[in-house]
């Protein structure tokens, strides 16, 4: 393993894997790339690959280091992500256990194009590229598993890319708080209300902007009624303003965007 980072405080909510997509149909249905095995394949696969127990900020690969394969997660969380020669970061996603981290280069070569760093304490299945192609050509339902989540991956990067070139900053935090409402949020009185809410430097990342851009963004979002703070969750007073707003829409009722 490599070096600890200090766990963030507020990291993503468990099983929100991606949240930069426009609809929470595309957060479902997350492969679980070892479901198609049958007993005698998975102890195969797991008998080529070696178990690896992770903590929080523990990084499994880090960006630009040399690609040697990939990690199936059994258990635990993990997020990747892209630093900026300048150091900006932006969230791919937080992957959980039947997902792979550690691609595209699943045969191994060339050099990590994101980190992957620990969020929540696990085990992973480490499997070296040679391994990965071996165990593709003599298990037809691993390399399903593994087309599946490669698939998903390929979801996950368009839409990424989708919402940062034709969202703006504040429309793209709307979609991330609706996402996070409709997929993790609990009905209140109130509203929908939104336990453990990531940190605003978890924030900036995920939608490509700063802590302190995040900030200024949530009061004015608190100032026209969408949202209010309940100490570490959040409580999200006007769902179909946020939707409006996330999409990028005139409020018919205020006539702000």
């Amino acid at each position: 393993m490599y070096p600890k980072r200090r766990p963030e405080i507020g990291e993503a909510p468990e099983s929100s894997s991606v949240l930069l997509f426009e609809t929470r149909g595309a957060l479902e249905g997350v492969p679980d790339i070892l479901a198609p095995l049958s007993p005698t394949e998975l102890a195969q696969v797991l008998k080529a690959g070696h178990q690896v127990a992770f903590e929080a900020g523990d990084a499994l690969f880090r960006q630009g280091e040399v690609h040697e394969g990939i990690f199936i997660l059994r258990s635990g969380r993990v997020r990747s992500f892209y630093v900026s020669p300048s150091g900006r970061e932006i969230t791919l996603a937080n992957w959980t256990a039947g997902n792979f981290v550690g691609g595209p280069e699943i045969f191994g070569g060339g050099v990590h194009v994101w980190s992957g760093i620990a969020i929540e304490p696990g085990v992973a299945v480490r499997l070296p590229g040679p391994v990965v192609r071996r165990l593709m050509t003599a298990i037809p339902n691993f390399a399903i598993g593994l087309i599946d989540g490669l698939a998903f991956k390929g979801k996950c990067y368009s839409a990424l890319l989708q919402m940062l070139g034709t969202r703006s900053v504040l429309e793209r935090l709307a979609s991330v708080l609706f996402n996070l409402a409709e997929h993790k949020g609990a009905p209140v009185a109130a509203g929908i209300e939104i336990a453990d809410m990531p940190s605003h430097e978890e924030l900036a990342a995920m939608v490509g902007g700063t802590r302190q851009w995040v900030s200024v963004a949530l009061r004015r979002f608190r100032k026209r009624g969408l949202i209010a703070a309940r100490g570490r969750h959040l409580l999200i007073r006007d769902m179909p303003a946020l939707r409006t707003l996330a999409n990028g829409e005139t409020d018919s009722r205020t006539g702000k965007r």
